[in-house]
């Protein structure tokens, strides 16, 4: 009887934690499946930091995927209003764009976000390292909220690091805990390896890089979870950005273009008055592109006026009321004569050495010529291939793609299936 007990104790112990924290439960009895499978494709996937699979950062990848779900839709649902602002400025000083995922683990892509310590933005710059890389904090104005200066402070930093060591890991360590820590551990332990010197970093860095991981995992395999973000929660338009050097007053101009205010604080938290200060070298309006064409009207209406009213040198005025605006609705669609260019200017940095997969490979086929190249989908063995192609056969198939009796199909493996 008592075994009988124990036993029924045990399955209402699991129906209890499982129904009181309904985020923590799809791995009860399938843990040892699932992490196998989470493993696997974290040894296929393309990542700025090659994957240590520990415990640390299997945990990591269960946070996203499976304990905080809520936060990881939102994560998936801003990164369509948020990335492709971030992939331009990436791109347009040549590094790698994956460096977008760390604004999903500092402030889930909300560049409203402020911590209990004082941090603040999507990058989550304390004031003081903010005014170092030179953003303005003051009563007017706090530009860490600003999505277009905080990246750009955010990629002079974090282009100071890699210069500094030369590493990703030990580049988002130090990102988390200041580099004078990191460089005083390469010293003492006289190796540059992260996972090595990482047992003497803070708890908090020690699980920064796994974080890392984590969230590439999020991005390439999100829908292998089923966390697609619903229809209302997807942001159609991608954000726009004008750099202004005039004085704007919010009455005035929600009066003139019907903005919304609240639409227009959400997008522009970086404001804290109820106006936009003038500004020799320039403050970042955001909107979606729709609304920036009421905003861009606006302003160029008003310079309008102000400059009919002064009677200084015109070549004066003209280069002081200059506007810089940007769009990015289809970002980077390059005409076919530019491909190889940036193809080019991709390979000279070592860092871009890996290519990198945003979707999961799906089974796919195409006809070229006497044959048909078949990409291998998640789960996919070989009898399965076999099924789909009438008169193929396994010996067929290894032969072909000089494949062994045991070998391992990872996702996106391309094999050639003659006709």
């Amino acid at each position: 009887m008592n075994f009988k007990n124990n036993i029924l104790i045990f399955f209402c112990s699991i129906f209890w934690v499982v129904n009181a924290n309904p985020n923590l439960a799809p791995m009860v009895f399938g843990d040892a499946f699932i992490e196998e499978e989470i493993k696997i494709r974290l040894e296929s996937m393309s990542c700025l930091v090659k994957p240590i699979i520990d415990v640390d950062v299997l945990d990591q990848v269960k946070r996203f995927v499976f304990v905080d779900k809520a936060s990881s839709r939102k994560i998936l649902s801003r990164r369509e209003l948020y990335f492709p602002l971030i992939d331009k400025l990436l791109l347009e000083n040549n590094l790698p764009t994956e460096l977008k995922f760390l604004t999903a683990i500092e402030s889930a892509i909300n560049p409203g976000v402020k911590s209990y310590a004082g941090a603040a933005g999507l990058w989550q710059f304390m004031p003081s390292t903010a005014k170092l890389r030179g953003l303005r904090v003051d009563d007017k104005v706090d530009e860490r909220l600003d999505p277009v200066k905080s990246t750009l402070a955010a990629i002079d930093y974090l282009k100071s690091l890699y210069g500094l060591f030369g590493d990703w890991a030990l580049v988002f360590a130090a990102y988390n805990c200041g580099e004078n820590k990191i460089l005083d551990l390469i010293e003492k332990n006289g190796t540059r390896d992260f996972w090595t010197l990482r047992k003497d970093l803070p708890r908090q860095t020690q699980l920064f890089v796994p974080a890392f991981i984590g969230v590439s995992y999020l991005m390439h395999f999100y829908g292998e979870h089923e966390l697609i973000p619903s229809l209302e929660d997807i942001n159609i338009e991608p954000l726009t950005y004008a750099r202004i050097f005039k004085e704007i007053d919010f009455k005035k101009m929600y009066k003139s273009t019907g903005l919304d205010k609240d639409v227009f604080e959400t997008y522009n938290p970086a404001f804290k008055k109820n106006s936009i200060p003038a500004r020799e070298n320039g403050l970042y309006v955001n909107l979606p592109d729709s609304l920036m064409v009421l905003f861009v009207d606006y302003y160029l209406n008003e310079l309008d006026e102000k400059k009919s009213n002064i009677s200084t040198d015109s070549t004066m005025v003209d280069e002081e009321v200059r506007i810089d605006i940007i769009t990015f609705n289809r970002p980077y669609q390059f005409l076919p004569e530019d491909i190889e260019e940036f193809k080019a200017q991709e390979l000279d940095h070592v860092f871009l050495q890996d290519a990198s997969i945003h979707t999961v490979p799906q089974s796919i086929s195409e006809r070229v010529k006497d044959y048909v190249y078949h990409i291998v989908s998640t789960r996919e063995t070989l009898s399965n291939i076999v099924d789909q192609y009438n008169g193929l056969t396994k010996a067929n198939l290894m032969d072909w793609n000089g494949l062994g009796e045991n070998k391992i199909l990872r996702p996106g493996t391309v094999l050639i299936i003659k006709k």
